[in-house]
């Protein structure tokens, strides 16, 4: 049922087909409609800019334009109105042309009767709403992507030819132009360790195993360095039940996944000195002593250290030097020992040493010589140098002591020992006597 106040306006300069058509509309009793009709383009244009329209008839050649020129103009100045393009039996090729250019149909004027032009306007009312809605929500759909930072992608799995939106392009450095339209534009930057589950995960969606694709891997940029992104998406099926296509959407988890390694970090080391943190070091030394359950044989040292002079630093040069000393120490406890040796940082200036799979004590005593001997140049704090020393206290396997808090004890107690005993030298917990006892040493005298 046509609406009352369709509106239309007939851009023709011939009287007769002018008023053909008028008659035509009038005598369709079920399209109701009025019909303003101009003979030149410069007067069609001019009533576009005052009045409301619905649709617009449009012959392409009138006094003072023709061809194709002629919908262009109409369709520049009413880009919202659906336009039917009159044309004659023999210009088939300028009514396709006319498609093209933005008409919603065309009739020859040959063939015009009442029932096809209302038809035509009917058709093209209802092509222009509906093509309308489609892209209002395809202007939704980017622009809620685009607000979501996500770059899109399309898979013409029937073509094997890839869209990649200028989001996605620019996600991983590259301009317009540098991407072509071929899937493997994508699945050639993916992390090699990270393909053979992105193709999985594609299968399994295409398969109709999963409802949905989603994958996190890391596509490789511009730079070289590879970016971390969640890939989701979802097919399109055939007649047939055949997957036609799949689109979607990539997500760069990047800083997600920075922050995620940074609370990794923060969680096991200590953010001043880079050194393993007190959390972790017990945990190691729980494993280390229930090893020691299995197999009592085997032989690991606790070293407990404690920088000696670091309140006087702080007191004298400020928390800044004193922050230094604590940095260059840890940089050469960890130059003393194996790589595969654990080195902590307790806190304050407290650090901790776990040495496993030791062949005798001697060994241990070997690297505390060692620690202590590092001590003897001087450090550069704020531009002068300082000489400080170190007090290390040494607990071995089977020293008596079952779980971290007590080995961690006798350890401590040890060091005591050392830093009353004149500091700049190591001491052993000898926990087959009293348990607060320790045997001294240092690099002249070892134990």
């Amino acid at each position: 049922m046509g609406n009352p106040s369709t509106h239309i306006l007939l851009l023709e300069d011939n009287p007769g087909d002018a008023g053909l058509l008028k008659e035509t509309l009038v005598s369709e009793k079920s399209f109701p409609c009025r019909l303003d009709i101009s003979q030149r383009l410069s007067e069609g244009l001019k009533r576009l800019s005052q009045e409301p329209f619905d649709a617009i008839v449009l012959d392409l050649y009138l006094p003072d334009s023709s061809g194709l020129e002629t919908l262009s103009q109409v369709h520049h100045a009413a880009p919202h109105l659906p336009i039917v393009v009159l044309t004659g039996l023999g210009s088939p090729e300028t009514a396709t042309e006319a498609l093209r250019e933005g008409a919603e149909d065309f009739l020859s004027k040959d063939d015009l009767n009442g029932p096809l032009f209302t038809r035509s306007i009917r058709y093209a009312l209802e092509r222009h709403k509906l093509l309308t809605s489609l892209r209002e929500k395809e202007e939704r759909y980017f622009l809620a992507a685009e607000g979501a930072n996500d770059g899109l992608w399309d898979w013409d799995l029937k073509s094997n030819k890839a869209f990649f939106s200028t989001r996605w392009k620019d996600m991983l450095g590259y301009s317009e132009e540098e991407v072509g339209d071929h899937p493997n534009e994508w699945l050639l930057r993916v992390h090699p360790q990270d393909l053979e589950k992105v193709r999985r995960d594609l299968e399994e969606h295409l398969s109709h195993k999963t409802p949905h694709y989603a994958n996190e891997h890391r596509l490789r940029h511009k730079d070289g360095r590879f970016r971390w992104v969640l890939s989701r998406g979802q097919a399109t099926i055939d007649p047939e039940g055949r997957p036609a296509r799949i689109a979607g959407s990539f997500t760069d988890l990047t800083h997600h996944r920075n922050l995620e390694q940074q609370l990794a970090l923060r969680a096991f080391y200590d953010p001043l000195t880079g050194l393993l943190n007190r959390s972790f070091f017990i945990e190691s030394l729980s494993r280390a002593l229930a090893r020691l359950e299995r197999n009592p044989s085997e032989l690991f040292a606790l070293f407990f250290l404690d920088l000696d002079q670091l309140k006087s630093v702080n007191d004298t040069m400020g928390h800044l030097a004193g922050d230094q000393l604590l940095i260059e120490f840890a940089h050469r406890l960890r130059n003393c020992v194996r790589p595969s040796d654990v080195v902590a940082r307790m806190g304050g200036d407290e650090f901790t040493v776990l040495l496993e799979g030791l062949p005798q004590k001697a060994e241990a005593v070997v690297v505390a010589n060692r620690i202590l001997d590092s001590m003897r140049e001087p450090f550069v704090l704020d531009g002068k140098e300082n000489t400080t020393s170190v007090s290390i206290g040494i607990a071995f396997s089977g020293c008596g002591r079952r779980d971290a808090d007590g080995f961690l004890g006798a350890a401590d107690a040890a060091m005591y020992q050392a830093k009353t005993g004149g500091k700049a030298r190591y001491a052993v917990f000898d926990g087959d006597h009293d348990p607060g006892r320790a045997r001294e040493g240092n690099k002249n005298a070892p134990r």
